[in-house]
């Protein structure tokens, strides 16, 4: 390529020989500057989601992983965001479907799993979207609401300790998923500190008023969790645990970044998926939709 661009200047041979050294020189300054940069970008494990107003951060949690990677997947939202919860018998799937699936029915950028479910496949608590309950049974022993979609004057998405808040304000969001307080606004642990530890699926609120999705790569405790949360650098105020072990699910499908993550560590200690993934079909998940947007059906 340099020989054609030289011959095509008549030029004398020092000259010719200066000019593809200084080509040479500027190409290389140039991919040094890239690859450094992709150097710096991969060391401070951020990634910009300017579509969906977010960033994907990879940080770590080495120091609480009991088995396997030692990664906490951080999705942290910064825009105007709903999280609808969806059923696939309130879609009327035939059936539950891994994350990959659910996100190309749906068609969102983010499908994460709900909470969890019992042997019927019912989710456990609350579950509602766009004003409809898909499960309206609500369990006294979960404290932990991520509502969206304020009917009135509200922060449009919270991550609300129902130990502090109205008792009717499940009335006052569109959309409402239940599950377990992990963290409060005091830092304190909000469920039993057990040995028994998995992949994790939380979703967070920090002092911003931000919505994170963290879920962690190898298995660790809820409550080493809930202790590495609360001294990060995230400033979280407020953490809900969802349901873990292979019931762990994310996919992010933008135009920056598709990823997928399915947990592949149980509570058992001698459970784990092998060298693959396990696809586990999941009865219930949330989608992340931009303020207002509907879904494939229209809702």
């Amino acid at each position: 390529m340099w020989g054609g661009l030289v011959k095509s200047f008549r030029l004398p041979l020092v000259a010719k020989v200066l000019l593809v050294a200084v080509v040479v020189l500027l190409a290389g300054v140039s991919g040094w500057e890239w690859w450094r940069d992709r150097r710096e970008s991969s060391r401070r494990g951020v990634v910009a989601l300017p579509s969906i107003g977010a960033e994907l951060l990879f940080m770590d949690g080495s120091s609480i992983a009991r088995r396997g990677p030692g990664v906490v997947v951080v999705l942290r939202f910064s825009g105007g965001v709903e999280f609808k919860p969806y059923h696939f018998r309130s879609e009327s799937y035939p059936e539950p479907m891994p994350i990959e699936a659910w996100a190309q029915k749906l068609e969102a950028a983010v499908v994460f799993n709900a909470g969890q479910f019992d042997e019927s496949l019912d989710h456990l608590g609350w579950l509602k979207r766009e004003g409809r309950w898909l499960a309206p049974r609500k369990k006294s022993a979960y404290k932990g609401l991520l509502v969206s979609g304020p009917l009135a004057g509200a922060y449009w998405a919270r991550v609300v300790d129902l130990d502090r808040a109205d008792p009717d304000i499940e009335e006052h969001y569109a959309n409402v998923v239940q599950s377990m307080m992990l963290v409060d606004a005091g830092r304190n642990l909000r469920v039993r500190d057990t040995e028994l530890a998995a992949s994790r699926t939380v979703v967070a609120e920090d002092a911003r008023g931000r919505i994170l999705l963290v879920l962690t790569e190898g298995a660790v405790t809820l409550g080493d969790l809930a202790r590495w949360l609360s001294s990060s650098p995230l400033d979280i105020v407020r953490a809900m645990n969802l349901d873990g072990g292979v019931e762990s699910q994310l996919a992010v499908d933008t135009p920056e970044l598709k990823l997928v993550l399915y947990g592949q560590y149980g509570t058992g200690s001698a459970f784990k998926s092998g060298g693959g993934q396990v696809r586990y079909p999941l009865p219930a998940v949330v989608a992340v939709r931009p303020r207002g947007e509907e879904g494939p059906s229209g809702e």
